[in-house]
């Protein structure tokens, strides 16, 4: 998954008057049936903005899924690619403040994290919503509650699950460190072997988490809002850990690689010895397209990794507003996930006693790579992301600290 953060100087909140043909509003529209809703759906044109980085992701949703809402529903789904989701949020915000309330660039967005942060608070976002959906029993309650701290108030929707995963070569490496004790020892008796990306990437920035989470032994604090002292903390140790082992990193530390996609390079040609996602299933991936060997293995730390939900919401000039709905929950039903599973070799974001039986069959049968992690390993080591101010904090402050020492 690649939703990338935005940082704002500030939220473009003005407006340049309103236009009369704006949609109905939540409130308006909370009286509505599901099938009341579904008849004002149909026939629409629904425009979803997402990050369009991923071939197998685009085939689905252009096809099976694109075909699935045609045929049910009459409703025709037209992809708006983005380079990065900042670009969404901040077409979103320029339509708000230039007083656009209909007539959106698009209906639906692919968000989480800050992202998701500076649309709610910019007043961007169409809800709540999420009450009226069918599909939302198949998500656990938790996930509807907080995004990376943000409270989530029915404005967006869970959609994609993703968790953090480390990759090994099993010919180079036959036990991987399980601790951030055990990693300390192997990258400090195997200089140059070991690296990690540097943030603003989404996984260089989710492995500083980690060692932040670790330094402060996983503090039940992390999850409820942002604490000073707590940070400070953590931080202080953390820190120490990184410097500890930056003399022995790639290249002593002195550059990091850019992203995923340059660390898996390197992993590939044997410069380094393990690489990183936040996709369970990006080892497996890479091994079928002939990137990777066979060999290569996926590990999580025994302390956990971090995982998440991306979400899917509404734009605020959303012209249907209901289609926009009848296409969120298409897109979050059993069969949807299903078909991403297939082709993405990704496990299921439902909570599988929310299933009918054959489609709990169906999800347990679903063939994994060999270096994807086992459904149940991964939900015993998922760890939820902290508020979203210890990764602004922690990834501000690595720069000065650690890469500029």
């Amino acid at each position: 998954m690649r939703l990338r953060y935005v940082v704002f100087a500030s939220l473009l909140l003005g407006s340049c008057g309103e236009q009369a043909s704006k949609a109905p509003s939540a409130d308006e529209m909370k009286d509505l049936t599901w099938e009341q809703i579904l008849e004002k759906a149909r026939g629409a044109e629904v425009g979803f903005a997402m990050w369009a980085g991923d071939q197998d992701r685009n085939r689905v949703i252009r096809t099976e899924i694109g075909d699935a809402l045609k045929s049910r529903y009459g409703i025709t789904l037209r992809i708006v690619p983005l380079g990065d989701t900042v670009e969404g949020v901040n077409k979103l915000l320029n339509e708000k403040s230039a007083g656009k309330t209909a007539g959106g660039s698009f209906d639906v967005i692919w968000i989480n994290g800050e992202n998701f942060r500076a649309a709610k608070q910019g007043k961007a976002l169409w809800g709540p919503f999420s009450a009226k959906l069918p599909n939302m029993r198949l998500y656990a309650e938790a996930a509807s509650e907080r995004d990376f701290g943000t409270p989530i108030e029915g404005m967006e929707v869970p959609w994609q699950k993703a968790q953090f995963v480390i990759a090994y070569d099993t010919a180079r490496v036959q036990s991987p460190p399980l601790t951030f004790d055990a990693m300390k020892a192997w990258v400090q008796a195997n200089p140059g072997r070991f690296t990690y990306i540097a943030p603003p990437d989404f996984a260089g920035s989710a492995f500083l988490r980690h060692v932040l989470l670790w330094a402060g032994k996983q503090d039940p604090r992390f999850w409820k809002g942002f604490d000073e002292g707590l940070y400070r903390m953590a931080s202080t140790a953390a820190f120490a850990y990184l410097n500890a082992i930056k003399p022995y990193l790639w290249r002593k530390g002195e550059t990091y690689p850019p992203s995923g996609a340059e660390l898996a390079r390197l992993f590939a040609n044997k410069e380094v010895d393990y690489a990183m996602s936040y996709s369970p299933s990006f080892a497996s991936l890479a091994i079928s397209r002939g990137q990777l060997p066979a060999t290569v293995r996926t590990f999580v730390w025994d302390s956990g990794t971090l995982g998440n939900y991306s979400y899917l919401a509404i734009a605020f000039n959303s012209d249907n507003p209901a289609a926009a709905m009848v296409t969120i929950n298409e897109l979050m039903s059993f069969e949807s996930a299903l078909s991403m599973a297939r082709a993405m070799d990704s496990g299921s974001p439902h909570r599988l006693e929310q299933l009918t039986e054959a489609q709990r069959a169906q999800v347990l049968a679903q063939p994994r790579g060999p270096a994807t992690l086992r459904p149940d390993e991964l939900r015993a080591h998922f760890l939820t992301e902290p508020d979203a101010e210890y990764l602004n904090r922690f990834d501000k402050e690595w720069r000065e600290k650690v890469l500029r020492q």
